[in-house]
């Protein structure tokens, strides 16, 4: 609105101008001639007045037309190159405009994408962790029924195995004495039924690897096998005890029953003095004693022993035998036969036929006494 208004007022001067140029009248010759006549009338000169003071206007008027149209010039060559770059501008400013909502809008369009993906994901994810949750327990369920089942399955064959194997100890013990006994014989029949229910017993073991064994068991067992002449497995069997039960008098013993069987007897002397430490006032320990002491040729030392078993127990009949072996190898004749003949009195045929076969009783075996006592 200002622009129109400067340029309207330029059009105005110019058509002024223009009018007081066609209103001014044009010079005669003689008044292009200066006149000669040096007089002016008073009225050529407020003339001369008037058309200086509209020489002045029409210079001013003229000025302000030139300035004010020298102006709009400016005005509307700027406004020309304003209008030349304003699409360029215009465009630039649309391009970032455009650019800028663009790339808001793909901000924009980036979150809530990513806002709805992970709200999806989370959905999904908990869907399946839920559904994964649920089969894991739905076959947590099956293998605990499972494991259930077949731990009762293994809990009744372990329970089965251990009653079929209270019942072979049970049966064992009734057939089998204990070696510390000293009864070396034992019928075949009942040694083939001892042989019978020791071959299920392994057979049990060997099926059931779990299968619980007490001390006790171990004893059974043990005497078992000692009496089917199996002493390795029977002196296993008696370790197992001792490993055990460290102060049982009656393991120590059979252990050392086993060694001497095995001609082991430095070893099966040591069993037994544990055992005499253990519980010394049993004869069975110091008769066990004396024999390896025997059998180890310190014959002084195995009497002492058998006299030891024979305080605890006078009727021990072994013990006098043993003790008549012992002075026959020393060749103490006297005493022999007077342990001898006491054996014979508590035990008659037994022994008499024992002196009648065993070397121990040769270098006696000439004397009139000996003789005497074995037709007696």
């Amino acid at each position: 609105m200002k622009i129109n208004n400067q340029v309207g007022l330029v059009l105005s001067l110019v058509l002024l101008s223009a009018s007081i140029a066609t209103a001014q009248p044009k010079p005669t010759d003689s008044e292009k001639q200066p006149q000669s006549n040096p007089t002016i009338s008073i009225q050529q000169q407020e003339e001369l007045g008037k058309l200086q003071q509209e020489k002045e206007i029409r210079d001013r008027v003229q000025s302000e037309v030139d300035r004010a149209f020298g102006h709009s010039t400016t005005l509307i060559n700027i406004l020309l190159i304003v209008l030349t770059f304003l699409p360029i501008l215009a465009a630039a400013g649309v391009w970032l405009l455009r650019r800028s909502v663009v790339s808001e809008l793909v901000t924009e369009t980036k979150q809530q994408l990513e806002t709805e993906v992970k709200t999806q994901l989370e959905k999904e994810v908990a869907a399946e962790v839920k559904k994964q949750t649920e089969d894991f327990k739905q076959e947590l369920e099956i293998l605990k029924s499972d494991f259930l089942g077949q731990l009762s399955q293994l809990n009744n064959l372990f329970l089965d195995a251990q009653n079929q194997k209270e019942q072979i100890l049970q049966q064992l013990s009734g057939l089998t004495p204990s070696p510390s006994l000293t009864q070396d014989y034992v019928h075949p029949e009942i040694q083939q039924k001892i042989q019978e229910l020791t071959t299920q017993l392994e057979i049990l073991k060997a099926g059931n690897t779990h299968l619980f064994f007490t001390a006790n068991d171990y004893l059974k067992q043990g005497d078992a096998l000692f009496f089917e002449h199996r002493y390795e497995d029977a002196l296993a069997c008696y370790e197992q005890v001792i490993q055990r039960e460290p102060n049982s008098f009656i393991a120590w013993v059979n252990h050392g029953w086993a060694l001497r069987r095995l001609g082991r007897y430095p070893k099966a002397l040591l069993s037994y003095q544990q055992a005499i430490a253990i519980q010394s006032d049993n004869y069975i320990a110091w008769f066990g004693c004396g024999n390896s002491l025997r059998k180890l040729q310190r014959f002084d030392e195995a009497i002492v022993s058998y006299d030891r078993a024979l305080e605890l127990q006078p009727e021990f009949h072994w013990a006098w035998c043993h003790k008549a072996r012992c002075h026959a190898l020393k060749n103490d004749c006297d005493l022999a036969i007077e342990s001898l003949t006491q054996a014979i009195k508590l035990r008659g045929d037994q022994h008499r036929d024992l002196a009648k076969t065993n070397t121990d009783f040769d270098l006696i075996r000439a004397d009139e006494r000996f003789k005497r006592i074995l037709i007696s």
